[in-house]
């Protein structure tokens, strides 16, 4: 349980990756980086690292990304007692599902802080309001992407781009409605139901053809220029 001198009862550390050597990409890094920082600070007693591997790998992985980021933690300090490992998702829906039913329901674990980097925090605040809904305090801790600034507009797009389908592949489930979640868990989602709704490979198709339509609009002039060149055009 929380101690006055806490303020959340756990971080949550959204996985990014895993390197062939089992080693963290400096992405993942700057999560736990962050979590561990907070943590020092006294704002939880425990941390959650969150995820297994990539919606669209194949087959088993050597180290999981919680397991990665975890050692990467210890190396920085924090004690065991206080790492905590998901090691199921695979997606950012997996993590808070996952982080939810393995830790949150079992400790009635209320109050969490996700740390995940700035250019996530709006496609996951979404899903793990959709997730948890009221039940849970859920505040975020962006981690800066100014190291990687040449990269930052195309993971937005790409995170809007993801965003625009879950909104459709989600929108008859309310939010905090476990029933409904544990169902489209188990039984549509392609990383986690034995027959899915849709395959991995559909499910990309249909994210790659919002990006593909998406990317031909920005290509088209606004509506204000459009009118604004009509109506020069009529005065010539």
């Amino acid at each position: 349980m929380m101690t006055k001198s806490h303020r959340t009862d756990a971080l949550v550390v959204l996985g990014r990756g895993v390197r062939a050597d089992g080693s963290l990409g400096l992405i993942a890094r700057a999560r736990v980086d962050r979590a561990v920082e907070l943590f020092d600070r006294h704002v939880a007693p425990r941390i959650i690292f969150s995820g297994r591997s990539s919606l669209m790998s194949e087959g088993p992985v050597a180290v999981t990304e919680a397991a990665a980021m975890a050692a990467y933690a210890a190396a920085r300090g924090l004690p065991a007692s206080a790492s905590f490992l998901e090691e199921t998702s695979r997606d950012t829906i997996g993590n808070a599902w996952f982080v939810r039913a393995t830790w949150l329901e079992p400790n009635e674990w209320r109050a969490i802080r996700v740390v995940t980097s700035d250019f996530h925090v709006p496609r996951a605040a979404w899903l793990f309001r959709k997730i948890l809904g009221d039940d849970y305090d859920v505040a975020f801790s962006p981690v800066s992407s100014e190291l990687f600034a040449a990269s930052v507009a195309l993971r937005a797009r790409d995170e809007s781009d993801i965003a625009a389908f879950l909104s459709v592949w989600m929108e008859g489930i309310r939010d905090g409605d476990r029933e409904a979640m544990e169902r489209f868990i188990h039984h549509q989602h392609p990383g986690y139901a034995a027959s899915p709704s849709m395959t991995k490979a559909e499910l990309k198709a249909r994210v790659d053809a919002i990006t593909k339509a998406r990317r031909a609009d920005e290509h088209k002039p606004a509506p204000a220029i459009v009118r604004r060149i009509e109506e020069r055009l009529a005065d010539l």
